[in-house]
């Protein structure tokens, strides 16, 4: 069984809903170290054998292509994570049309070659944006990422595994965050920071059980995750604890889940040609 991995392509500093971080006009004020954190992430794919989905920023595709055409290079998908780090739910169905359509542009540009998955900053899909899977097909959008079946983070009725959608402009395909049940809610584990809080036999023991009963699983990361010397933004408790709670652990568990695992992009989870 081939679980799906993914790397959301974005720098330390694309936090969202925190003063100067989300805003783009101060982006170009902070050291970029999204070639060096990159660099780590393509080092371990390389050494397992293994080829991931990269969610890229258009912002960053556009400040560096060079980076873009040497993850191509290597085989993995690259698809879009928007252009400007910006959740859904805060956008109207034109901007986030216009912000998709930037993205894509750009990406395709540097590859040639049609970008088909998207996944919204901090799965952002609400059930206040039912236009969300529609605009995504419209631009030729085939699969989405961005749906996480959670009370508050997304909609605990959303879908637990890869199903399809039925939009005006055809069918998309969406590969929702994995979960495990716990009680009466749904746990996420499979990346961020419950990868990096839960115990390794932990995630590894619910991936092979999601995998025994023949479904895929979804593990994702970001490369800044890789990166224990990047400068420490002053966030909110909460919002700090998120963000760097146990980052050391990141580059270990990753390893572990190459080891005993079978990994490749979304695109060939979900069987799609493009």
């Amino acid at each position: 069984m081939k679980n799906a991995l993914t790397v959301d392509l974005e720098d330390w500093y694309h936090i969202c809903d925190v003063e100067g971080c989300s805003d783009p006009r101060n982006w170009d004020s902070y050291e970029s170290r999204v070639i060096r954190n990159t660099e780590k992430v393509l080092t371990l794919l390389r050494r397992y054998k293994t080829k991931a989905t990269f969610f890229v920023l258009g912002y960053i595709a556009s400040r560096e292509p060079e980076l873009i055409l040497e993850i191509k290079s290597e085989g993995h998908e690259i698809a879009t994570h928007g252009f400007y780090h910006r959740r859904i739910f805060e956008l109207t169905d034109q901007e986030f049309g216009d912000d998709v359509a930037r993205s894509v542009d750009v990406i395709s540009s540097i590859t040639n070659e049609r970008v088909i998955g998207f996944r919204a900053p901090e799965w952002s899909i609400r059930k206040v944006t039912p236009w969300a899977l529609g605009t995504l097909r419209k631009l030729g959008i085939i699969y989405d990422s961005s749906m996480v079946p959670l009370t508050g983070m997304g909609e605990r009725d959303f879908p637990f595994y890869p199903c399809i959608f039925n939009t005006e402009y055809g069918e998309i395909w969406e590969f929702p965050l994995t979960t495990t049940r716990f009680f009466r809610e749904n746990l996420p584990f499979s990346g961020g920071l419950p990868l990096r809080m839960f115990p390794y036999f932990y995630v590894i023991s619910k991936l092979n059980r999601i995998n025994r009963e023949k479904r895929p699983a979804m593990v994702y990361i970001h490369p800044w995750e890789f990166d224990m010397e990047q400068p420490e933004i002053d966030l909110p408790l909460s919002r700090k604890f998120m963000h760097y709670f146990n980052i050391k652990a990141t580059p270990g568990k990753i390893e572990g889940l190459l080891r005993h695992l079978s990994f490749a992009p979304i695109r060939e989870v979900l069987g799609l040609n493009g």
